[in-house]
């Protein structure tokens, strides 16, 4: 099926695409001439997304693959999978199916189904972005997700400045999200004006799942408070990621002049290093060292990583006690060792 567009689009229309653009250059520094692979599911959100890449494609020169991902979850989950398939052919988007089984996964690897699900996803993502040869893996991700997701932070103990939410581009994992301060509704606007459908998912009203909860019960709640809400939080998204790059910036200086000691066992934060840093750099500089030593570690999830504050405010301060042979436990299967004023942070075997 081949889509016919619309020639003009009305100003709404016109401001949501050159806001994507915008984004895309001044946030994600996209280079002109990127190969993107687009995570598609049917839904509003990622139909919305291929749309908007593809009508950007001229003025950005992107080369566009998608990926849509048959969870094996809902018995219509084959339909919405081939329906992403047949809106991505219109327009003109090369896109692939592929099928895994999250349940027995789940089992297999005795984990809830949402964490199986995210797992195998974004492996199957990384494969086909390597098989295609695409720079990066753009998802769908936009303001109602930044929402959820800083509730979900702040639910788990998340400090700042990672409870600003999600990243627009994560180097790590290749993923860029060019919707993230997009309002869902004008997404979905837009979807309308030029004749495309979507398929709900019947799964995101499930109230076993944390997220759900919080988007339909109590994301309502504070919208009823603050109708401004959604836009109130990408403002906090954008402060939060303005910390971030600010506190990076500190952090680099400071590991030039005195680098932390990494081996095998860990990360070892030296007494000289730490003797140079205010209270708040030193808590960014755990959380980097967590991130750094997680990375090493896919079997570990990254919201089990999202270190207690209180347990990195604990440590902070039995350091400037001058404490030794001190042991904090941290989420994640993660130890730090406070000894004659350095720290040492080291992964411990699940069965430890």
């Amino acid at each position: 099926m081949q889509l016919s567009l619309p020639g003009r689009y009305s100003p709404a229309a016109f401001r949501l695409l050159r806001l994507v653009e915008h984004f895309c250059l001044e946030q994600l520094s996209l280079p002109h001439g990127s190969h993107l692979l687009l995570g598609v599911s049917g839904g509003a959100d990622s139909t919305a997304l291929a749309l908007i890449m593809r009508l950007l494609s001229p003025r950005l020169g992107l080369t566009l693959h998608a990926l849509s991902i048959n969870h094996g979850l809902r018995p219509e989950a084959g339909k919405d999978a081939s329906i992403a398939q047949e809106i991505c052919n219109g327009l003109d988007i090369p896109c692939l199916i592929r099928r895994v089984d999250v349940r027995r996964f789940a089992d297999e690897h005795r984990m809830g189904l949402e964490d199986a699900g995210r797992r195998l996803r974004y492996a199957l993502l990384e494969q086909e972005r390597l098989a295609c040869g695409a720079e990066f893996i753009a998802l769908g991700h936009h303001a109602g997700d930044v929402s959820e997701d800083v509730l979900l932070r702040l639910v788990r103990g998340t400090g700042w400045p990672a409870l600003g939410g999600m990243s627009a581009h994560d180097s790590r994992r290749h993923l860029i999200r060019p919707l993230l301060i997009t309002c869902p509704a004008d997404l979905r606007a837009l979807l309308r004006e030029c004749g495309l459908i979507w398929r709900e998912d019947s799964s995101n009203a499930d109230p076993h799942f944390t997220r759900n909860r919080l988007r339909n019960t109590v994301l309502p709640l504070l919208k009823r408070e603050n109708p401004q809400l959604e836009r109130s939080l990408t403002h906090l998204w954008q402060l939060a990621r303005l910390d971030e790059e600010f506190w990076n910036a500190q952090l680099d200086m400071a590991l030039a002049t005195c680098p932390w000691q990494k081996d095998a066992s860990g990360i070892l934060l030296p007494a000289a290093l730490l003797n140079t840093l205010p209270p708040a750099a030193r808590l960014r500089l755990y959380m980097r060292a967590i991130h750094d030593l997680l990375q090493q570690n896919p079997a570990i999830t990254p919201h089990t990583g999202q270190a207690r504050a209180s347990t990195l405010l604990n440590l902070d301060t039995a350091l400037q006690q001058k404490r030794g042979n001190t042991h904090f436990q941290l989420p994640g299967f993660l130890e730090a060792h406070l000894t004659q004023g350095a720290i040492h942070f080291r992964l411990l075997h699940k069965n430890t």
